[in-house]
């Protein structure tokens, strides 16, 4: 292809004509009915497979369910698959009748219509060696944001519902973080707050006119975006920071929510950002931030608290919404107003790129701590040609009600201050403290990246822990959300108690002191070893089957109640770091004597207990590997022109099929599953790997 080129979207060929004929990438599969709620795997690869006639495909997804499930922790909605889904209307086909279903099921709820205008902005550009502006998908956006303003209007979008207050202590909230601020101000209660729109401090950012229910959640995200976006070149840039989060906070609080599912974050309205908490992680080309945000559920204030309803399943086909909110049929657009939406060609997909726009090395950076505290978090290294390389793993407070088993006394402060006291120290401080749903989120803002591969790694790593929950096994995954908002920025959720291995061997080494020995500290040995345990073969699996690389020990943390954490997903199925060398691609996973001395010894009790649980993993992984096979060979079809880690073309997807071992007796499996436990074990490329990171990085083996 002329580079010449490569910003003109004209000139792409398709890549379908180059992809493997889809029968060959998904096997049949029968579509589940329970009641009036059909499975969204199943009618999405009838979809991918092709086959059917699309009016039947369009009437099963008016039968998938649109939203999770809070009373199961199994996901099989369809905002589970956004990713997937628009990446086919995007890069394979987009039937008018899959176009109309789209802007239906937005239509009939919000947090629905904002994931999909996030995974449309994502896709509006391919950035990596060169920035490439798809024009098709940026044109559908237009008219896709038109439509979802109309149907919006100017509803305050927080549970369909509007917290206006008639006795709003305005004086006391504007005033709140400022150095005019009293802390022995009285605390508001939650009818002295009043939930309006948020409206841009960047004028020429601001989504604007009246209709501005959909676009106030965007206007708030645009303005965090755009500070990161200009951070990097103001000095000094904490103050900086503070000063540009206080402006953001003269718009707060406002019906603007944080686009996580997990422990319903999304149903929460932000407060206020802290803004004497955050701190800036500068590279040597962008400055990520941290932040910290008070939030509140208006609802349970008033006690109206309606997660039950929000557990039935939502359906075009049979939706439980209020008339508002829902949609009993198709959305007939106007075809003077909306032409482009049904202009665009039925037989071709909204965008189609050449191959040869991979980048090899991964989009995500990482951050460049200045002190011992941020240390404690992050770890900063560099790969070839000196670039900053890593992603940021986040996780929110302790779940409600779960006590956290910690490490001994002595071991305590390595760690920093726990979420624990931080969230109790900043509440005591809060005007919002004495709100009874009141709690903090813990954020990375990143622009500058591509965050689309680490979300859609969280993705899957997140579907390996809900096989493991379904099979009742006992490894677990630390899932934290990524959300990427646009081509080259998005949120990470913040891992809170976590130190990386890197940071917790140079304070140890300091005191002269092994990682077993600080495990042997532990006031509960036993209850800390198992924890290890788990968490160790839950990563070994997904390590392997996923062939996650770059395992160093800034990439992997410990928390306090003795979890193991990975983080940083630049290098999996197939691609790994080294440009020729990949030194790590021959490791099944990263399975070092220090841990195995953690557990006791391979004659250990604790060992042995390993290998069966490993085993008995990988028959779990084995039964559901049409869940994982199914989420990569989808995003394949579509973003191998755009993500590292399909580097390695459809190798990518037929080693991962064949890592499965789908043809093995359970009998002859144990027997491979012992020998990549003994494969892993002590492996030198792995010790190697840690040496050239210590030797030329710094980074503690």
């Amino acid at each position: 292809m002329n580079n010449a080129n490569l910003n003109d979207d004209t000139h792409y060929c398709c890549i379908i004509n180059s992809r493997r004929n889809s029968d060959s990438f998904f096997a049949n599969h029968v579509i589940d009915d329970e009641g009036d709620v059909l499975s969204t795997n199943a009618v999405l690869l009838s979809l991918y497979k092709g086959g059917l006639d699309i009016e039947v495909i369009k009437a099963n997804l008016e039968k998938v369910r649109l939203n999770p499930n809070w009373l199961s922790q199994k996901r099989d909605d369809l905002e589970y698959y956004i990713p997937q889904f628009i990446n086919y209307l995007v890069f394979k086909e987009n039937h008018k009748e899959l176009i109309n279903f789209l802007i239906n099921a937005c239509e009939s709820n919000y947090f629905f219509a904002h994931l999909t205008y996030f995974q449309l902005k994502s896709l509006s550009q391919v950035v990596n060696k060169k920035v490439i502006n798809l024009k098709e998908v940026q044109e559908f956006l237009i008219e896709y944001v038109n439509i979802m303003k109309a149907q919006y209007g100017d509803e305050y979008l927080i549970n369909g519902n509007e917290y206006v207050s008639h006795n709003i202590n305005k004086e006391a909230i504007q005033i709140y973080g400022t150095a005019d601020y009293d802390q022995s101000t009285p605390k508001l209660n939650a009818s002295e707050i009043n939930i309006k729109q948020y409206t841009s401090v960047n004028g020429d950012d601001q989504m604007t006119d009246s209709n501005i229910g959909f676009s106030s959640t965007i206007n708030f995200w645009n303005d965090i975006i755009r500070i990161s976006e200009r951070l990097y070149l103001a000095y000094p840039q904490i103050i900086s920071l503070k000063a540009d989060l206080q402006r953001i906070n003269q718009n707060l609080p406002s019906s603007v929510y944080i686009p996580f599912v997990k422990d319903q974050i999304r149903n929460y309205v932000v407060l206020n950002i802290v803004a004497s908490e955050s701190k800036v992680f500068s590279t040597k080309e962008r400055s990520p931030f941290y932040i910290c945000l008070e939030i509140y559920r208006p609802d349970v204030e008033k006690d109206q608290r309606n997660d039950y309803k929000q557990s039935i399943a939502i359906t075009l086909h049979k939706s439980i919404l209020p008339q508002k909110m829902s949609i009993t049929g198709s959305v007939n657009l106007d075809q003077a107003k909306y032409s482009k939406v049904h202009n665009i060609s039925v037989s071709q997909p909204l965008q189609i790129i050449e191959e040869d726009i991979i980048d090899e090395t991964p989009t995500v950076q990482f951050y460049s701590p200045q002190n011992d505290e941020e240390k404690s978090v992050y770890q900063s290294f560099s790969k070839e040609q000196n670039e900053d390389f890593v992603s940021v793993a986040s996780s929110f407070v302790q779940e409600v009600h779960q006590k956290s088993i910690l490490l001994g006394e002595d071991g305590q402060h390595l760690f920093g201050e726990s979420a624990k006291d931080q969230e109790q120290r900043i509440r005591d401080q809060s005007l919002f403290g004495n709100l009874k749903s009141w709690r903090l989120v813990h954020l990375i803002v990143k622009s500058g990246d591509n965050l689309k591969q680490e979300q859609f790694a969280m993705q899957l790593l997140s579907t390996i822990d809900q096989i493991f929950i379904a099979e009742d096994l006992p490894m677990r995954l630390s899932i934290y959300e990524v959300i990427s908002l646009g081509p080259n920025y998005g949120l990470i959720e913040m891992v809170k108690d976590a130190i990386t291995i890197d940071s917790l061997k140079r304070q140890l080494w300091n005191r002269q002191q092994t990682l077993t020995q600080f495990f042997e500290q532990s006031v509960y040995l036993d209850r800390h070893r198992t924890n290890f345990l788990h968490s160790l073969v839950g990563y070994s699996l997904a390590c392997y089957i996923l062939q996650l690389k770059d395992r160093h020990n800034g990439n992997i943390l410990l928390k306090r109640d003795g979890h193991l954490v990975h983080i940083d997903f630049g290098f999996f199925l197939g691609n790994a770091p080294g440009k020729g060398i990949e030194i790590e691609n021959k490791v099944p996973f990263k399975l070092l004597s220090e841990y195995i001395e953690i557990l006791g010894g391979v004659q250990s009790d604790f060992f042995k207990k390993f290998r069966e649980l490993f085993y008995k993993g990988f028959i779990a992984l084995r039964k559901h590997s049409d869940r994982i096979l199914l989420l990569v060979k989808m995003m394949y079809s579509g973003h191998k022109n755009s993500m590292p880690c399909f580097k390695r073309g459809d190798k990518s997807i037929t080693q991962l099929e064949e890592r499965f071992y789908l043809q093995e007796e359970n009998q002859r499996l144990n027997v491979i599953c012992q020998n990549i436990i003994n494969s892993s074990i002590d492996n030198w490329r792995a010790k190697w790997y840690d040496k050239y990171q210590y030797y030329f990085q710094g980074i503690f083996y």
